[in-house]
């Protein structure tokens, strides 16, 4: 594997690195992007992001939400697999959002990059302003080359993903192990979340990788299902060319009420 790109900046270390058409961004010794340039999938974690996208209702152009870009892949994929209005990423760090564009190619009308606090952003998000279709919570900082979950799964950041996402709307949270997984508010009455929040999102889908130790939850008021997603799949003529490549498991997870 090639490092194309390496530098440090502000005592921060950024590295791009490429094999073949894969390309990868290691910020710190983390890996934090990876997306391959001719397949648009990796057969990785940015695959369980991007998978419960398609049990969204494509009949309309999609509005797409994505807290933490790091090299921008998943909003890459959002472009090519799907039908987009519009693809907003909110990244903190502007060195991200800098080598998203020139490396990742992430540009062009679809996207939307915001340089903000991801969680800031989401709070002083006006309730009357257009709701998306789809949100990725994909927020993490470094510590000791260790990816950690930057916000809490608690009622209170489910209320405000809530108040942005289209009734028959999709948010996907990203978790490093399954414990932490599990402390989504949403699941359970974990944190004294309101029996009303919890019956926002019924229906849970729960994403694994044989590579990593990720663990990502699809959540919605509309109906989701395994088989569905096998369907939709199989019904996309690019994506079911590369099905074996698709390496994920997917169950339901019954919530309680």
């Amino acid at each position: 594997m090639a490092t194309i790109f390496h530098k440090k900046i502000k005592q921060v270390d950024y590295q791009i690195r490429q094999a073949g058409d894969s390309i990868r961004l290691y910020t710190d010794g983390v890996l934090h992007t990876q997306y391959h340039q001719s397949k648009h999938i990796t057969g990785s974690v940015w695959d369980l992001l991007f998978l419960p996208s398609l049990l969204v209702n494509n009949d309309k152009p999609l509005r797409i939400l994505v807290l933490g870009v790091g090299g921008g892949a998943i909003l890459r994929m959002f472009d090519h697999f799907l039908n987009c209005s519009n693809i907003t990423g909110i990244e903190l760090n502007p060195n991200h959002i800098e080598l998203a564009e020139r490396f990742f190619k992430v540009k062009g009308q679809a996207f939307e990059l915001v340089e903000a606090d991801a969680i800031e952003w989401v709070k002083n998000y006006s309730v009357f302003e257009q709701k998306f279709d789809l949100i990725i919570d994909d927020l993490f900082y470094e510590e000791d080359g260790e990816p950690i979950k930057l916000v809490p799964p608690t009622s209170s950041w489910f209320y405000h993903l809530s108040s942005m996402l289209k009734p028959d709307g999709v948010v996907v949270m990203n978790f490093v192990g399954s414990k932490s997984a599990k402390q989504a508010a949403v699941l359970s009455n974990v944190d004294g979340a309101p029996k009303e929040l919890v019956a926002r999102f019924p229906y849970v889908l729960h994403l694994t990788t044989p590579f990593y130790d990720n663990h990502v939850l699809a959540m919605s008021a509309q109906e989701i299902s395994p088989q569905q997603l096998k369907y939709k799949i199989q019904q996309h003529p690019e994506l079911a060319k590369l099905k074996k490549e698709l390496r994920y498991s997917v169950k339901s997870i019954m919530n309680i009420v």
